[in-house]
């Protein structure tokens, strides 16, 4: 597998090419990226405020993924609810146990089964939540990290884009001035070079942001940056024949929510089996109808994330023909590098023309690494229900 220094999208000039049939896969590795991608910390335009710890890395050392996970897991205090819970249900099942045995009634027997069985099943759950959330934790400082070195690398380009943007519009303004082209379409151009400083600016507001919810995950400073490496990322086209498999893990019980609604059921069924209307102060139609609403509600819910499944794996087709199509662009573009740059030894094309198209193949390669890591965030969500 091809690898290639990962980068993110900026916006990129229009280019008429001739795609090329797609051949090898654009593959792509680290992704690490300074807090401005030049080695210089970025003026920011949000105000940043918080008290909390600062992240201790040596010079030249990156925050991995691996490192902010197990930071985001030791911080949680989600995970240390549910260690909680699980200790409270777990004293709370050694008390129900002692009632049960010593219970003489069939009613309270039966009464102290159904809370056992309760308390046992929110147990599972809480086990099964706190894994989910550790999946959860990984996912999203994955996703935090591409926001960042995508924004920070599009920075990194950016200056380059206005400079041609700029040279473009005084090309239209000594054409307005020559009565070339109408004020409407001068006004046109310079609506769109504002647009494009203005991007500049959401692209900074892109990194802070995210440095702030991965702060916050993390219990730093809010206002902490530091060097993010997501590491090796190998772009790896999904097995088309795995659909149905994929619907039936989203389905099964390895999907917490799935999970909890099976246990519903299991305790509903439970309940009804114990059942009697002489001791009980329901029906046994009522017990029934319970069970037969905990059903439909597991039923209506595998539907739904049938549905979801089928729905992110055509997203992903979709992204890896796009992610083909910008690949073969790619290779066209540097395919015919050498013939402008001998067009413009030649006088037949100026700088600037050839200035737009070296920005262009950047542009491209941005594109091409930022659809490599949403296909590695959509992937991720394919293969693990839990993060849907």
């Amino acid at each position: 597998m091809k690898k290639s220094k990962l980068i993110s999208s900026a916006l990129i000039l229009t280019l008429s090419v001739t795609a090329l049939m797609p051949g090898t896969a654009y593959a792509s590795a680290s992704g690490k990226v300074y807090v401005d991608g030049t080695g210089k910390n970025a003026t920011s335009s949000v105000t940043k405020i918080g008290t909390g710890a600062y992240p201790v890395l040596a010079e030249g050392e990156a925050m991995t993924v691996d490192m902010a996970v197990e930071r985001a897991i030791a911080q949680s205090s989600t995970i240390k609810t549910y260690e909680d819970n699980i200790e409270i249900a777990e004293d709370n099942m050694s008390d129900v146990r002692v009632w049960r045995n010593a219970a003489t009634e069939f009613t309270e027997v039966n009464s102290y089964a159904i809370q056992y069985k309760t308390l046992e099943s929110n147990v599972a759950t809480y086990k099964q939540r706190i894994e989910v959330e550790k999946q959860t934790i990984r996912y999203q400082v994955e996703s935090y990290f591409s926001n960042i070195i995508n924004a920070q690398n599009s920075l990194a380009i950016y200056d380059e884009y206005l400079d041609i943007e700029t040279r473009n519009l005084e090309i239209y303004k000594k054409q307005l001035e020559l009565g070339l082209i109408s004020q409407t379409q001068y006004d046109s151009y310079l609506d769109s070079y504002n647009s494009a400083v203005t991007t500049k600016t959401t692209l900074q507001n892109t990194v802070d942001s995210n440095y702030t919810s991965l702060n916050t995950l993390l219990s730093y400073n809010v206002a902490a940056v530091y060097d993010v490496d997501l590491g090796d990322i190998e772009y790896e086209p999904i097995d088309r024949s795995t659909l149905e498999t994929q619907v039936a893990l989203a389905t099964s019980s390895s999907n917490l929510n799935i999970a909890i609604l099976q246990r519903s059921v299991d305790i509903a069924k439970y309940t009804l089996e114990l059942h009697s209307e002489l001791y009980s102060s329901e029906t046994k139609l009522e017990v029934t109808s319970q069970l037969y609403t905990a059903q439909s509600n597991l039923n209506d819910t595998k539907l739904s994330y049938e549905g979801t499944i089928k729905t992110l794996y055509q997203s992903i087709v979709e992204s890896e023909e796009n992610y083909s199509d910008l690949v073969s662009q790619l290779n066209t573009l540097n395919n015919t590098m050498s013939v402008y740059e001998k067009q413009y030894e030649l006088g037949q094309i100026t700088e600037l023309q050839l200035d737009t198209y070296h920005y262009t193949v950047k542009s491209l390669e941005n594109q091409i690494e930022q659809a490599l890591y949403s296909h590695y965030l959509l992937v991720q969500q394919y293969e693990n229900p839990n993060l849907l």
